[in-house]
């Protein structure tokens, strides 16, 4: 007998992302939520392990699921935003893309190929990572899509204590996160003038700084949060990537956060946005015109204080979801 998923306890059931139904892309659909997992975290230059997250990710949301897979009204505290019946239907676990943990260039193609198939679809897709570095092949297969689909560009928005805009690193080589930015743009599948960072902070390469000046890149940084507020900054943000442009791509690194708010990372901070800046800026973007997302560099294998970075990144896509799951009154 099959258990009803509002009867379940929060460590029962298959763990997908809030006990979505599991899918393939073939059965996704306009509107629709494709969570997916990406396992890579080999360019990472610090602590291996966010290959685990998506997993960890998963089994977390389970007690946050309960909320969303009951009848009834649920309100949004902050918002005060009532929402009515959920439909979880929307929203389809695709299990994790296709990686080949020592091959980067057929994981790089195999992950933009899952992307576009997954855009093309209509469907929002939201990506469990993962190192940073995935984010590039992700954004070109987003791109593709948008262009096939309406002819037009994507902007993007990163999230990111770091600028990313490294070339060949001396030890690493081509295959860095210090270099995920820099893939999309020499790519060109986000044109500069609609490339937007924010919660930049602590140090980068100089050459990496003359870059973004040399390209006109706009970059917010951690005091410009700090002085114009992050509603303004996600609201310009998203304003600059949107302009000229059929969709947005978010990408949110962990790395982003004060350390104090999130351990998890491979390489914690001192300073940095808040746990509530980064979701007041998720719920500003949640409005717009952004049509993907992806959560990476969380690594559960670095976590003494209780599973905080895989809950957290639970409760940054529900925020995210919310608009389309829930149907708000």
């Amino acid at each position: 007998m099959t258990m009803n998923s509002d009867e379940l306890l929060a460590i029962q059931g298959i763990p997908t992302f809030l006990r979505a139904p599991q899918g393939r892309i073939e059965d996704l659909k306009e509107g629709m939520i494709a969570i997916a997992g990406v396992v890579y975290d080999l360019s990472s230059t610090s602590k291996i392990g966010a290959r685990f997250a998506p997993r960890a990710i998963r089994m977390e949301s389970g007690y946050s699921a309960g909320a969303f897979n009951r009848n009834g009204d649920i309100l949004e505290v902050t918002s005060g935003q009532r929402m009515k019946s959920p439909d979880t239907v929307k929203i389809i676990d695709l299990g994790d893309l296709q990686v080949f943990p020592v091959q980067w260039e057929k994981t790089a193609e195999a992950l933009r190929e899952s992307m576009r198939g997954i855009a093309l679809t209509g469907a929002l897709p939201v990506i469990l990572g993962g190192d940073h570095f995935i984010t590039y092949p992700l954004v070109q297969g987003f791109a593709d899509a948008v262009k096939e689909r309406k002819g037009k560009k994507i902007g993007y928005i990163q999230f990111s204590s770091q600028l990313d805009l490294g070339d060949q690193d001396p030890v690493w080589g081509d295959v860095w996160r210090g270099a995920t930015a820099r893939r999309i743009i020499d790519t060109g599948a986000v044109d500069t003038s609609n490339m937007v960072w924010v919660g930049t902070k602590g140090y980068v390469r100089s050459d990496q700084w003359e870059l973004a000046h040399e390209l006109d890149l706009k970059v917010f940084t951690l005091d410009d949060i700090r002085q114009q507020g992050i509603v303004s900054v996600a609201q310009q943000a998203v304003e600059i990537a949107g302009e000229g442009c059929d969709s947005v791509y978010v990408s949110v690194d962990h790395d982003v956060l004060e350390g104090g708010y999130m351990s998890m990372t491979d390489a914690p901070s001192f300073d940095g946005m808040t746990d509530a800046e980064l979701i007041e800026a998720i719920g500003v973007l949640r409005m717009t015109n952004v049509g993907a997302m992806d959560v990476v560099g969380m690594n559960p294998a670095v976590d003494w204080v209780g599973a905080i970075g895989q809950r957290f990144a639970t409760w940054l896509i529900v925020k995210f979801i919310s608009r389309t799951v829930l149907n708000w009154v």
